[in-house]
């Protein structure tokens, strides 16, 4: 079996560690893979792969098509009658165009479309959707040595450090949350680290690191780095987007805010920079499913169901 993964990147870094993670799974369970990153920012720059595309499915003749973003989803529809699947990534709180095209695509165009949260599939209201949320290499992500971790990352002894893993200019990660809630601490020992533009495996090392991570972002589909976190027993708080409240269900030392106001947000952080001790997310995120191995088998089986 060949798979082709369709994902937006560049010519510097490929795809995104999402995808690159799930390409690794797939291929440790002996599926072929072969991977067509996407340069360019927007439709324009979508377009222009095109050819470039066509081109590439020519010549690497995969049995299976999986695109992930709906953008690519659209690229694989124009570019190939091989069975196909996409991956919806974030999700869909307003009635707007994007949404109705996806849907359109759903029913008329993809052969399986797999989303990441229950929230989602409920969002697109199609049938036959399979929520299959991104697993977690507990290789990659697991806890070990928590002051080894603090000194590859700088982190003081006698400070509280709060990890914020994204790029703090996304709007729609609301940054500027993250700093309300921090200042209403009125604490001078706590700090407020982003982590981005660094090496996926070094990410491990700043949540193992870490007396807790924060995700303030006004939608999400399932996030990664709340999963990532788990892996790695760091306490979280996190606004209540996506899937994240079900994810860290029981977990203590893990908090979900019912609202997005800093006020609620830095109570909720206290609670978890007291709770001062490794949670048991990884305990969870077995129990629920989410070791990369379990979701790329789960996708191996969609492939196969589709070529039979």
């Amino acid at each position: 079996m060949k798979v082709l993964m369709i994902a937006s990147g560049n010519k510097k870094d490929g795809v995104s560690p999402i995808v690159q993670a799930q390409v690794h799974s797939l291929r440790n369970e002996g599926v072929d893979v072969v991977v067509f990153p996407v340069a360019g920012k927007g439709i324009i720059g979508y377009f222009k792969a095109l050819l470039r595309l066509f081109s590439f499915i020519k010549k690497q003749k995969p049995n299976i098509v999986h695109a992930h973003y709906s953008l690519c989803g659209y690229m694989a529809t124009l570019t190939t009658r091989k069975p196909t699947v996409v991956s919806i990534m974030g999700s869909f709180p307003t009635n707007n165009f994007k949404k109705k095209l996806v849907k359109w695509c759903i029913r008329n165009c993809w052969d399986t479309t797999i989303v990441k949260s229950e929230r989602t599939a409920i969002q697109l209201n199609e049938q036959g959707l399979h929520i299959i949320p991104n697993g977690v290499d507990f290789e990659v992500f697991k806890s070990f040595n928590k002051e080894e971790a603090r000194k590859v990352c700088g982190f003081s002894e006698d400070k509280k450090y709060v990890i914020f893993v994204s790029n703090p200019n996304r709007p729609e990660k609301q940054y500027g949350l993250a700093e309300k809630a921090i200042s209403s601490l009125n604490n001078k020992n706590v700090e407020l680290i982003p982590v981005y533009n660094i090496p996926h495996e070094k990410v491990a090392h700043y949540m193992v690191a870490a007396d807790v991570l924060l995700l303030t972002s006004i939608q999400e589909g399932s996030p990664n780095v709340i999963k990532e976190a788990m892996a790695c027993n760091c306490p979280i708080v996190s606004t209540d987007v996506g899937d994240v409240r079900w994810v860290m269900d029981g977990v203590e030392g893990c908090y979900a805010a019912d609202t997005f106001e800093a006020d609620e947000i830095s109570e909720l952080l206290k609670k978890a920079l007291d709770f001062n001790k490794e949670t048991k997310g990884q305990e969870r995120l077995s129990a629920i499913g989410l070791d990369s191995k379990i979701v790329a088998n789960k996708l191996i089986d969609i492939y196969k169901r589709l070529l039979k």
